[in-house]
């Protein structure tokens, strides 16, 4: 009945690469996922599989998100049937809406993988411990009828014939003597009079409070609750008596003989006899229960691997700061930690290394700040340190006792030890602060000025400073660039990469993206590109690359350019992002572009930051038949001891080297031994930045297989690539 095999989840989307997502990320956690296409789809699926949960697109041609959830909810209720919806955008309206008609969360689309999992196990517990509930139910009804037995607690009242007759018929409904049906009903029950002294307790309840019956007969009940519930079950006790013959309930912690603590369910009714009033009490142990509720919102108020705060109670406790701030005209700080090279130390040591380094930086930041601070883990590997009541003066203060503190901090992994440090960002609280995404803003900002800095550095945040002007202009960008995309301001240009030997294949080329402003300039990558990588926008452009050279290829003649290759960059982002890899293995299946056409290029970077998802990502795509080149090779971290493990088959080597090699004996050494170390390997080479014929011959000399640059071709826009050749 229970959860013991992999939860069904049924994924509703009309769009495609959502469904692949969603499938392939899922399927990867262990949850059996199947794919609806549009709405009837959905409801046909559903009436022929029972599914454990629902992800519902809220979007959809024909038969709407909420219309589906309308004609789900006449079959199964919230507990049967949990429904997550997937909004496209935070409009209150279409949530709150679809919150009535039943849904049981939401989440905003694209949606990080962590919450969306969060939220479905969630669901999936909760509706497995509502399950579970009502089984406990119904085989209590089986076992025992209920009222005759809460009726068989009350003492005589009106002679011995009476209860004897009345007795006789319990005996003779159930088939077993009453005394041993009573005392050994599997529920504690009581009998209390009008001051809540025990009059009857029954052997089964007693004994599994740790008592014998007659130790709780004659006690106040009130003596079984913990100290501070007792209010709480006097309360609850004096409605009771107040109107007899209604059934009352209230959960309540008792305590048991041996000082352990178990909530139960409490469940009273008021019954006049013999010119007195009677309680009748029975208790159902729901221990099981209220720990998994307090698990769940332990859960979902805290980070699961450090056990502190999380980003919604930070965010939560902020506004009440700025509430105060603004009533009471009080200065508080918001103190953001960001680790300094935390992924290299993660991807050198694995992640379950990269967790306990996170934990026992939380326990150092707990040791350290005050116990009124609120302590968070926001992301990955950032923290941060709310303290209220703090001018931004000591603010500083703090703030450096947590940088020296983790600066001094000696983490020990795989028999070595790592330095660790942290770039901190103060942003101060007054009166001024909007909200607490205003106040995470600003943090945020002088956080990158402390990297920007060199790391190991305290930034304040001063909206006039240079720091702060060079991310507001950041921001200008990403507005540019979200602009633009909706405008369709963008454009692809190509560059010739020529052969330098003897070639059998056709032409290479590499895809060039460029913008175009509001009066019709053309703008280079290197003016937007900073603002698409800080404000999380490449995977954006990339997706819009990708689609614009599908269909650019597919309009080619197949015969005339069969063995063409074409290049196209893809960000770290993209690399890491499972949206994008389905987004491509859908373009191949529903296009006729032949995959050995398409070479990839990732920067070293990107590659070296997430090794396992890079090569994951590489295997993927060259299993379908396409080619990969390492781009900017030679200017990242430990390039050598990584490329083994790359299945790349070009190496670009930086054009950092390649400039000078005709004056500069060093770059031109390095630029020898990477192409050495690549043919070894079985890669081809190509040098970047070939501005003049003397760098041409030099490569020639060296042997690199190819050559890109100004000396061999310069860009030209996609739509000249038939008419120039």
């Amino acid at each position: 009945m229970f959860q013991h095999t992999a939860p069904k989840v049924l994924a509703v989307d009309d769009n495609a690469t959502i469904r692949k997502a969603i499938s392939l990320r899922l399927g990867a956690k262990g949850f059996d996922v199947a794919t609806a296409v549009d709405g009837e789809d959905a409801l046909a699926q559903s009436a022929r599989h029972r599914f454990d949960l629902v992800l519902l697109d809220l979007a959809m041609p024909g038969c709407g998100g909420q219309e589906v959830l309308r004609r789900l909810r006449r079959h199964y209720s919230a507990t049967e049937l949990p429904i997550i919806v997937l909004a496209a955008s935070n409009d209150k309206a279409d949530i709150n809406k679809s919150l009535e008609l039943g849904a049981n969360d939401y989440i905003i689309k694209p949606g990080e993988l962590p919450i969306l999992l969060a939220r479905i196990r969630t669901q999936l517990a909760l509706k497995d411990t509502v399950a579970r509930l009502r089984e406990h139910s119904a085989l209590m009804r089986d076992m025992l009828s209920l009222e005759p037995a809460a009726t068989a607690l009350l003492p005589p009242a009106h002679g011995p014939e009476e209860t004897e007759a009345f007795i006789a018929s319990i005996e003779q409904v159930h088939g077993v003597p009453f005394d041993v049906m009573h005392d050994n009903t599997p529920m504690t029950c009581f009998t209390l009079d009008a001051e809540g002294t025990v009059l009857y307790a029954n052997r089964f309840g007693a004994r599994y409070l740790g008592y014998q019956a007659a130790e709780l007969v004659g006690r106040s009940m009130l003596e079984l609750f913990v100290a501070e519930d007792r209010g709480l079950a006097q309360e609850s006790l004096a409605g009771t008596i107040a109107i007899p013959g209604r059934v009352h309930r209230w959960d309540i912690r008792h305590v048991k003989k041996d000082g352990n603590i178990i909530w139960m369910r409490n469940t009273a009714c008021a019954v006049p006899r013999g010119g007195r009033t009677l309680v009748l009490v029975t208790c159902e142990d729901i221990d099981d229960t209220y720990k998994l509720s307090e698990l769940l919102t332990f859960q979902s108020t805290h980070d699961d691997v450090t056990g502190l705060a999380n980003r919604k109670v930070l965010e939560q406790r902020l506004g009440q700061v700025i509430d105060s701030a603004l009533a009471e005209h009080t200065e508080h700080a918001l103190v953001l930690l960001d680790l300094d090279r935390f992924t290299l130390i993660n991807e050198a040591c694995g992640h379950e290394n990269g967790d306990a380094l996170l934990r026992q930086l939380a326990h150092l930041l707990r040791t350290i700040a005050r116990k009124r601070d609120t302590i968070a883990r926001v992301g990955g590997d950032k923290f941060a340190v709310l303290l209220e009541d703090c001018p931004v003066s000591a603010a500083h203060t703090a703030a450096d006792a947590l940088r020296r503190a983790i600066e001094g901090y000696a983490f020990s992994a795989r028999g070595q030890d790592y330095s660790i440090s942290a770039s901190i960002g103060i942003a101060p609280i007054d009166a001024a602060c909007e909200n607490a995404g205003t106040v995470m803003s600003m943090a945020e900002t002088a956080c990158h000025a402390a990297k920007d800095a060199g790391r190991n550095c305290i930034h304040v945040y001063q909206s006039d400073n240079a720091p702060v002007v060079a991310r507001h202009g950041l921001l200008r960008w990403a507005a540019r660039i979200n602009a633009a995309l909706a405008e369709n301001r963008f454009t692809l240009s190509f560059q010739e990469i020529s052969p330098l030997g003897r070639h059998q294949g056709g032409r290479h080329y590499e895809i060039l993206l460029r913008m175009i402003d509001e009066q019709g300039a053309t703008i280079l990558p290197g003016e937007f590109l900073p603002a698409a990588e800080r404000y999380q926008l490449t995977s954006r452009l990339d997706r819009w690359v990708v689609g614009r050279v599908f269909a650019w290829l597919e309009l080619q003649d197949a015969g005339e350019h069969a063995s063409d290759l074409c290049s196209v960059n893809l960000s770290g982002q993209s690399i890491g992002n499972d949206e994008l890899l389905c987004f491509i293995l859908d373009l191949l299946d529903r296009t006729s572009v032949p995959p050995h056409k398409l070479c990839f290029e990732i920067t070293e970077t990107a590659a070296v930051a997430d090794m396992v998802q890079a090569t994951r990502f590489i295997e993927r795509l060259k299993e379908r038949g396409c080619r990969f080149a390492l781009d900017d090779f030679g200017s990242g971290f430990s390039s050598l001891a990584y490329l083994k493990r790359l299945p790349v088959d070009f190496l670009k080597i930086d054009g950092a080297f390649v400039r000078d090699i005709t004056s500069d004996s060093i770059d031109l050494a390095m630029v020898r031994s990477i192409n050495e170390i690549g043919h070894v390997m079985g890669k081809q080479t190509i040098a970047e930045f070939v501005e003049d014929a003397p760098t041409l011959a030099m490569l020639r000399e060296v042997g690199v297989d190819f050559v890109q640059g100004y000396e061999v071709g310069r860009p030209s826009p996609l739509e000249q690539f038939l008419v120039l050749h």
